[in-house]
């Protein structure tokens, strides 16, 4: 904590309280090629938390350093609330003295990643493509249709903002060739979740209902 403040610690720690019980669990989209394994890839994190905690008036800033006697890379991460109070984490991994960008883009990232799932405790589980297989348990099909249900939600939401409903999102999938909300898996949906509240989603999709004030 850089902060003695305390009415500023307990406003961050009752704003992260809340952020933290919103936020879902982080399904596993990218494939490590050199062991077949599959992980949450960076993106898929942030989406997740960032909404959260801005809605809750945190910000998440993530600076990398480089540290030429130790040959590690440095990443701090900091937790930053309105009033003041902020929690900052420190992470290193070693990829040797001479500075290979390669070597150290790749390490930053998975420093990133990692301290944003467990400064946040942000859980990570596998994609449903069992269900195609009839292989998912109940306990399973029961968080997966939670998991596309809490996302749902938070689209609606977004549209809604904007003036826009679900229709008007159907009626875009439509006309690009994507699935409808219904139809989408929780992953899916977590991703479109990303590209209306960073990007231009709703721009196109208020575009493809005609222009909607």
């Amino acid at each position: 904590m850089t902060t003695t403040d305390d009415k500023a610690r307990k406003a961050l720690f009752a704003a992260l309280a809340k952020a933290q019980s919103e936020m879902g669990s982080v399904f596993k989209d990218s494939t490590n090629p050199h062991f077949r394994s599959k992980y949450a890839g960076l993106p898929a994190v942030l989406n997740e938390i960032i909404p959260t905690l801005n809605r809750h008036d945190i910000s998440f800033v993530q600076a990398p350093d480089f540290d030429l006697e130790t040959g590690c890379v440095i990443l701090r991460t900091a937790l930053r609330h309105k009033d003041g109070a902020e929690i900052v984490e420190t992470t290193r991994a070693p990829i040797g003295k001479k500075l290979d960008p390669q070597a150290f883009g790749s390490a930053v990232t998975y420093l990133r990643r990692y301290a944003a799932q467990s400064m946040l405790g942000i859980s990570v589980e596998d994609d449903d493509g069992n269900a195609a297989s009839g292989r998912m348990t109940a306990q399973r099909q029961a968080q997966v249709d939670k998991a596309a249900q809490t996302w749902a939600v938070r689209i609606a939401g977004v549209l809604s903002d904007n003036n826009l409903t679900v229709d008007d999102f159907d009626c875009w999938a439509e006309s690009a060739g994507r699935p409808f909300l219904e139809s989408m898996t929780p992953q899916q949906l977590q991703a479109a979740h990303g590209w209306l509240e960073h990007k231009n989603g709703c721009d196109l999709i208020r575009k493809a209902a005609g222009g909607k004030a």
